[in-house]
């Protein structure tokens, strides 16, 4: 099983004093979800903070580009996405659902909503009761199989910068002791912190996805019977480049990182999983 993955999009709405037209915008992130979807893949997900403020305009738009791909496409919500308008009428525009499962013989996915809804004053993330209990069962259920879980907000301690205020999933929270008990393997893939990060905490690893205006990129996560192996695909166009930084320098709520995304380490890796225990009886 392939699963292509991006980070944050946010996708625009234009403001007269934004020194960027509706062309410019359409040209790149039609040609960006393009390359996106080109890349040979049984799921596509975008880790969160798929639009900058979460305006009914900017969801139709984008998500009027990926209906013209007709792909398998899954949004976890991120804080961005749940600014402007309440989660139901997000999610009704998405025709996507809060959390949810997809589970094969092989392999469990799980995708989280740690967003806070319309809280202009904390950005960090959190996790329901609900989904915390949900979560556990889905851990517990999966048993030794691998468990891939998406939530945009990275959990407390792990990736780069998520130790900071606002940052990860509110370390009050105890992702932890809900994680911790898995058999085998698991990775957490997130988005937020505009880093590429890869983090391992005995059998879990961590993976951070860096926004698509800093760096035009996908994540590759193949899942084999020996391992889960990550791997970086670049988009190399400089016209794509150019129209990155235009945008990321003329929005609200956005800032470029000017700091070094990462290094070889945080964008590839390889997971071993281990043979499933054979009961003789």
């Amino acid at each position: 099983m392939k699963i292509a993955v991006i980070g944050d999009l946010h996708y625009p709405t234009l403001k007269e004093e934004y020194a960027l037209s509706q062309q410019e915008r359409q040209n790149f992130y039609e040609s960006f979800m393009a390359h996106f979807f080109s890349v040979p893949a049984d799921l596509y997900v975008s880790i969160g903070d798929l639009t900058n403020f979460g305006t009914r305009d900017e969801l139709e738009a984008i998500y009027a580009i990926i209906d013209q791909h007709q792909k398998p496409f899954v949004h976890v919500l991120g804080n961005h996405d749940v600014y402007a308008m309440r989660r139901e009428e997000v999610l009704q525009i998405t025709r996507q659902d809060r959390f949810h499962s997809l589970s094969t013989d092989s392999t469990v996915l799980a995708f989280l909503d740690t967003a806070q809804e319309q809280n202009y004053e904390d950005w960090g993330g959190t996790l329901s009761l609900e989904q915390q209990y949900w979560l556990a069962d889905v851990v517990e259920e999966s048993g030794t199989r691998p468990l891939l879980v998406f939530g945009h907000h990275p959990v407390y301690g792990t990736t780069k910068n998520s130790s900071k205020v606002k940052r990860s999933i509110s370390p009050d929270i105890p992702m932890w002791d809900i994680l911790n008990k898995k058999q085998n393997a698991g990775l957490y893939i997130n988005g937020h912190n505009h880093f590429n990060s890869i983090a391992a905490r005995e059998h879990w690893t961590f993976l951070q996805i860096a926004a698509v205006l800093d760096e035009q990129a996908v994540r590759v996560i193949d899942i084999s019977d020996a391992m889960i192996s990550i791997d970086y695909v670049p988009f190399v166009d400089p016209n794509l480049r150019d129209q990155a930084r235009n945008i990321g320098k003329t929005i609200d709520h956005f800032s470029l990182n000017t700091h070094r995304l990462g290094t070889q380490a945080d964008v590839k890796y390889a997971i071993p999983l281990a043979a499933p225990t054979i009961k003789i009886t």
